[in-house]
């Protein structure tokens, strides 16, 4: 777990992060800044996708990383379910890009955490929904 202190995060993460050593440190609050403007250029991304794609939305879209399969899954019963998987599996940024928003939310989260609990047996998940995408943990 990584610890915090002053609000800000060690040594580990500000090697992570590209700041040197010497500098005041990585505040959390930055991460966390940066977490949501990540989903919310994410959601933009996707809310393209679709519309190009005549992808419904409402109903909302659940996503979540299958570790299985290494790739994202629609969760639940979304009438166009299999289409977006297939959409968002082939396109390598989309991917990635949720994967960097899994991690991104893990640290803060983990972080905020730290010493109160754990994230073990938890998912990351991502909403898709007519007002904007949104981040949260399932068991």
């Amino acid at each position: 777990m990584v610890a915090l202190k002053d609000n800000r995060l060690d040594e580990g993460l500000a090697r992570i992060f590209g700041i040197a050593t010497d500098q005041a440190g990585v505040q959390l609050e930055a991460i966390r800044s940066k977490a949501a403007a990540n989903l919310a250029a994410y959601g933009k991304l996707i809310a393209e996708m679709f519309d190009k794609q005549s992808v419904p939305v409402p109903p909302p879209v659940h996503l979540q990383w299958w570790h299985e399969g290494s790739r994202i899954q629609v969760v639940g019963s979304h009438p166009d379910r299999e289409r977006i998987e297939v959409l968002l599996n082939g396109d390598g940024e989309m991917v990635e890009e949720f994967k960097e928003l899994e991690l991104l939310h893990e640290i803060v989260r983990n972080t905020e955490l730290a010493g109160e609990g754990t994230t073990q047996g938890q998912h990351f998940n991502i909403g898709i929904t007519s007002t904007g995408p949104l981040a949260f943990y399932t068991e």
